[in-house]
């Protein structure tokens, strides 16, 4: 085998494994659809585009056209002007954000790292990177929620400039409500909505702006299904200088290759979003509990079943009595189930990356592969067998995803073979 043959191979095997030979459970993956798949491979990755209000390159009128396109899907989801979607990333939008609001010692409050906050929130990503000072909220363990009282009190003795919401392990909306109505008006809220920006898009689980928000950073590509990504969207309200300097920051100062190739299939996605969101995120919360139901009658540590389990995409498993995250998350993968490791509130910072006490489940993909109720009651059967009875269930995986091959809530590829015809060449 040649090295081209090599590369070839590596990409077929992967193709084959993950999209149709596994339970893609990792909760911040996701696939997009037939069409944006097609509209992502086009002469657009082969170009730049840097630009302020005017491009510095030639040849970009097409591109400068697309991202006012998908500019204007979100903000006629959101109801505002300003839209920033050049960050590469959800993580590169937070960078983005506090560049623009906070100078390097200034003080911010976020959910720690065992709370599920996201790592560029904490001294071991982006604020550190910043030099800013993290203060982590009070977190109720019990309720898997910002402990709201205490969080208050601290807010108002440590006076912090910002505020960060929302986290990679999510169950439950965050209480910006409660928090922005007991708070100084001043201090800017932003909302990371990375994992449940779909979930927001289709109206099934907070709206951010209405609750106080001012800022909202995601990533394009977890419960929003479109291809790996950022964005930062803004309250129409919110004054123009610190918009002026999101702006600014992305580009000249952080983005300069913004990968202008995502943008027709982040363009399809959010039509598609627009369409069929509601449904589409109405049946993933209503997955999530199903599955995280039959988990917790199969005895399995689910986390909050007080509270119906979840509220969001995700399911939080505490295995450390079948050997800790990481090795219950090999032992899944060995049967075709993939699935993340994850740090819960009692762990230390160190944990995050050993074997931390927990699993997260996302059933987003799966679901947009057409599965609903009775498909995750199955595979609470296929858990219990794996890890309470020890059984191999890797062909019994292969055999179940024969029967979802198809994408769901999204647009047909037939109708538009006209204008695909052609697209890399052919004209």
């Amino acid at each position: 085998m040649n090295d081209i043959e090599r590369i070839l191979s590596i990409v077929r095997n992967q193709n084959k494994w993950r999209r149709f030979e596994c339970l893609n459970l990792v909760a911040s993956e996701n696939v997009m659809s037939p069409l944006a798949e097609r509209v992502y491979l086009s002469d657009f990755m082969s170009r730049y585009n840097e630009h302020n209000a005017e491009s510095h390159y030639q040849g970009t009128k097409y591109a400068m056209e697309i991202e006012r396109v998908v500019k204007e899907l979100f903000s006629r989801r959101f109801g505002t002007s300003k839209v920033e979607i050049r960050p590469l990333s959800g993580g590169i939008a937070n960078l983005i954000v506090y560049r623009s609001i906070l100078k390097p010692g200034d003080t911010f409050i976020s959910p720690k790292l065992t709370a599920g906050g996201h790592v560029s929130s904490t001294r071991y990503g982006v604020a550190g990177v910043l030099s800013l000072s993290e203060v982590p909220m009070f977190f109720d363990h019990e309720e898997m929620t910002i402990d709201v009282d205490k969080t208050i009190e601290l807010i108002n003795n440590v006076k912090p400039k910002l505020i960060m919401f929302g986290r990679s392990v999510i169950l439950f909306p965050e209480p910006i409500k409660e928090i922005r109505e007991a708070i100084d008006p001043k201090i800017k809220i932003i909302y990371d909505a990375a994992h449940v920006f779909g979930l927001i898009w289709g109206r099934k689980f907070q709206d951010p702006f209405a609750e106080g928000a001012d800022i909202v950073t995601t990533s394009t590509h977890k419960t929003f299904p479109g291809p790996q990504g950022g964005a930062i969207i803004a309250r129409d309200d919110l004054d123009d200088k610190t918009w002026r300097k999101i702006e600014f920051t992305t580009f000249p100062g952080v983005v300069y290759n913004h990968h202008i190739h995502r943008f027709p299939a982040l363009g399809i996605t959010a039509l598609e979003m627009l369409e069929f969101g509601e449904k589409y995120a109405e049946q993933v919360i209503r997955n999530a509990r199903t599955l995280a139901e039959t988990l917790f009658d199969y005895g399995f540590n689910v986390l909050c079943p007080h509270k119906e389990f979840t509220a969001s995409h995700q399911v939080l498993l505490d295995v450390r009595e079948l050997g800790g995250g990481r090795k219950i998350a090999e032992k899944l993968e060995e049967n075709n189930i993939i699935v993340t490791k994850i740090a819960l509130p009692w762990d230390s910072d160190k944990d995050a990356t050993g074997n931390p006490s927990g699993i997260r489940i996302g059933v987003q993909e799966m679901t947009r592969w057409g599965m609903k109720e009775e498909e995750m009651k199955y595979i609470g059967e296929l858990f219990h067998e794996a890890l309470n009875e020890n059984k191999s269930v890797r062909d019994k995986v292969i055999e179940f995803r024969k029967d979802f091959r198809e994408i769901k809530y999204c647009f047909e590829v037939e109708k538009y073979e006209d204008y695909l015809d052609g697209l890399l060449g052919g004209f």
